[in-house]
């Protein structure tokens, strides 16, 4: 599912970062994709990919926003430009993102004691449905 107001943001914050020409490496990679045969739209989607990517990364680190580290990501943009079509692109980007496994660590198992401290069990207690 699509989030359309979330997407209509970030793409703004691109919007905001060309026109603001900060940071510059925004503008430089948005006309390398331009020059390579993305559309203006596909071009800031791909931009705008990478933000979100960097969003993520701050959040979940709990580290501050590093512009050095953010450029280095649109570069990675720009290695895929080539004799490729704009399909082919997508598809390399697709292939290196790393897939990972999300687990809830304290999962409360059917025949697991109920964390309400009824000393029942789970599936008994807090667990029907």
């Amino acid at each position: 599912m699509v989030n359309y107001k979330l997407k209509e943001y970030i793409l703004k914050t691109v919007d905001s970062q060309m026109r603001d020409n900060d940071p510059k490496c925004t503008n430089e990679v948005f006309e390398k994709l331009i020059s390579s045969g993305c559309t203006e739209n596909k071009a800031k989607e791909m931009i705008a990919a990478v933000l979100t990517e960097e969003i993520y990364d701050v959040m979940k680190s709990q580290q501050p926003y590093n512009e050095e580290r953010y450029s280095n990501k649109l570069s990675k943009l720009l290695d895929c430009i080539g004799e490729e079509s704009e399909e082919g692109l997508e598809k390399k980007l697709d292939d290196e993102i790393i897939q990972t496994t999300i687990r809830n660590e304290n999962k409360i198992g059917r025949n697991g004691l109920c964390p309400c401290g009824s000393g029942k069990k789970y599936k008994k207690c807090c667990g029907k449905g």
